[in-house]
């Protein structure tokens, strides 16, 4: 019988699940919530336990009375087309972040249905998945790539609903990216549903006012949703990612609520985004952990990445890479110009990640 490696609480979740079904190691996760009113998984984890079990072939997943200890023995990925109604309680993204774990190292292609809230708090919005998230898989590997956003929906209601397509790699081929070059052009998305037209409009001009003084190169798309494509909720929200001269993407979404200000929406996203620039790293904060992740199932080469300061999210990510993959990675810090007009303290250097791959294969899609 295989070994089972043990956890407690409920902060990594997602990360167990997907380091188990990659490493093929069975877990065991024990003390859900056990002190708080509700005990045990929520309604979002349940769902993401039924969109595994849709996407796998063997897998078994047995839950105490009260829900506060899960085991969880993984299958093996198979994909191909799957329509999967999501919580409401969390956005979109917390489904897609493991998806686009998963989608390398399938059976099948993936063509994945997924419907419910697709601009919400905590995770990242479908535009950020959209030309963000998916520019970093295509660079890693996976061309083919697509999100397709069918209807937007805003929490609390959701009546969103997007399809996720994604190719599978045989391996996956080491990374160097340590240029972050210089931005050449911003770009956005600010879209709004169930409320006045004129609400876009105050939210570009207020951003732009903010990114010309930057760059003048910025560019920001209006989408005003009316109608079955609105959803069940009123909301707005604005995308932001930056292009650079080493095709670097860098990104910030921000999601706010009928009562927030267009102005304070564009505010908080354009001052998080040039934070994020003024960082240094070649991948944002938010992609930290996916890139990693890709690193460590390379080939027997050494892959190296440019960071800037990581999130506790990814710290922890590290951590599980090493129980399940046996991974450590090089850290390597480097300074960036302190004297740098503008320079904001705390943000005077990098991280050069560095590992070598464990030469993981994909043994599904070898069967194919």
């Amino acid at each position: 019988m295989a070994k089972y490696l043990t956890f407690k609480g409920d902060g990594e979740f997602r990360q167990i699940l997907i380091l188990s079904l990659l490493s093929g190691k069975p877990v065991v996760i024990e003390d859900i919530r056990h002190l708080e009113d509700e005990l045990g998984l929520t309604d979002y984890e349940v769902s993401l336990l039924k969109l595994i079990d849709e996407l796998t072939n063997g897998t078994k997943t047995k839950l105490n009375e009260t829900g506060t200890r899960l085991v969880f023995s993984p299958g093996f990925i198979i994909g191909g087309e799957v329509s999967h109604e999501c919580s409401l309680s969390v956005p979109l993204g917390y489904y897609m972040e493991v998806l686009v774990c998963l989608a390398a190292f399938s059976k099948k292609k993936f063509n994945i249905t997924l419907r419910g809230v697709t601009h919400g708090h905590g995770h990242p919005n479908v535009d950020t998945l959209k030309h963000v998230t998916l520019s970093y898989c295509k660079k890693l590997g996976l061309h083919s790539a697509e999100l397709t956003i069918n209807k937007r929906g805003y929490s609390p209601g959701g009546g969103g609903e997007v399809v996720f397509f994604s190719n599978s790699l045989k391996i996956v081929k080491p990374i160097q990216w340590l240029d972050p070059g210089k931005i050449k052009r911003i770009r956005g998305v600010a879209s709004c549903a169930r409320m006045s037209p004129a609400t876009n409009p105050r939210v570009i001009d207020k951003a732009r006012g903010v990114l010309n003084d930057f760059i003048p190169d910025v560019y920001i798309y209006n989408e005003h949703l009316k109608g079955a494509q609105s959803g069940n909720s009123p909301g707005h929200s604005l995308t932001l990612y930056t292009e650079s001269t080493t095709d670097v993407t860098l990104c910030c979404d921000n999601t706010a609520t009928q009562q927030t200000l267009p102005e304070d929406l564009a505010l908080t996203t354009t001052h998080h985004l040039l934070d994020a620039v003024h960082a240094g790293g070649c991948v944002d904060s938010s992609h930290q952990y996916l890139v990693l992740l890709y690193m460590a199932l390379t080939q027997h080469h050494v892959s190296s990445v440019r960071l800037g300061p990581l999130t506790p999210y990814t710290i922890s990510f590290l951590r599980n890479l090493k129980l399940f993959f046996g991974i450590v990675f090089k850290i390597k810090v480097e300074k960036i110009n302190v004297d740098e007009p503008g320079n904001k303290k705390g943000l005077g250097s990098t991280l050069v990640m560095s590992c070598l791959g464990i030469g993981f294969e994909n043994m599904n899609r070898s069967m194919t």
